[in-house]
C-alpha cells in the first residue's frame, strides 16, 4: 500500500483527530465485549471488505502520531530533559543517541531552548513498512533566549520512520527533495 497525503497545519490536526474517531468507532463496534467473570480473550471480527482508504487513514494517522511524539521528545530533551525514556516509543537506532547527546551538550553547557517548532506543509508518504514525513519546520519560536543573530526560521525537513514490530518508529532525517520548498 503507498499513501501520498499532503496537509497543512490545521488540515493535519482535524484529519488526524477525525481518523482517530473513525478508527475507534471501528474497533469499538467490532471487537467483543468479555463478559464478567468470563477468562476468554476478546475477539475482533474481522470485515469482508476491509475499505483500503481507512487502511491508509489509519496508516497516516499513526505515522503523524509517532512524527509529532518524536518532536515533543526532542524540544523536552532541549529543555534540560536528555531522558532516554523519551523517545522510547517514537525513534529506534542512532538517531536517538545523536539526539539525547545534543541534550546533554545543551545541558553541559547551560543551554535551554524555549518554545517549540510550527509544522506546515505536511506531507506523509507510506509504502509498506517504510515512511516519510516532509514538513516545512518553523523553528522562529525554539529558541535559545540568550542567542545572538537570526534565528533558524522555516528549514524543509524530512524524517524517516519504519514499522518495526508493528508500531511506527523515526529512524533517521532525510534530505527533502530539491522540489519539496517551504
Amino acid at each position: 500500500m503507498r499513501v501520498v497525503v499532503v496537509l497543512g497545519r490545521w488540515r493535519a490536526f482535524s484529519v488526524v483527530v477525525a481518523v482517530g474517531l473513525v478508527v475507534g468507532a471501528v474497533v469499538g463496534c467490532s471487537s467483543s465485549v468479555k463478559p464478567s467473570g468470563s477468562t476468554a480473550a476478546p475477539t475482533a471480527s474481522a470485515s469482508l471488505s476491509p475499505d483500503p482508504s481507512a487502511s491508509a487513514a489509519a496508516v497516516q494517522a499513526a505515522v503523524l502520531d509517532v512524527y509529532h511524539r518524536y518532536w515533543d521528545a526532542t524540544v523536552a530533551a532541549q529543555r534540560g530533559n536528555p531522558d532516554p525514556a523519551l523517545f522510547a516509543d517514537n525513534t529506534k537506532g542512532a538517531l536517538v543517541e545523536q539526539e539525547l547527546a545534543d541534550a546533554k551538550q545543551y545541558v553541559s553547557l547551560g543551554i535551554v531552548r524555549e518554545g517549540a517548532p510550527t509544522f506546515s506543509s505536511v506531507t506523509v508518504e507510506a509504502d509498506g513498512d517504510q515512511a516519510t514525513v516532509l514538513a516545512c519546520v518553523d523553528n522562529s519560536k525554539w529558541v535559545v533566549p540568550e542567542a545572538t543573530g537570526e534565528p533558524l526560521g522555516v528549514l524543509p525537513t524530512g524524517l524517516s520512520l519504519e514499522r518495526i514490530a508493528g508500531a511506527w518508529f523515526v529512524t533517521k532525517y532525510v534530505d527533502p527533495p530539491a522540489s519539496f520548498t517551504c
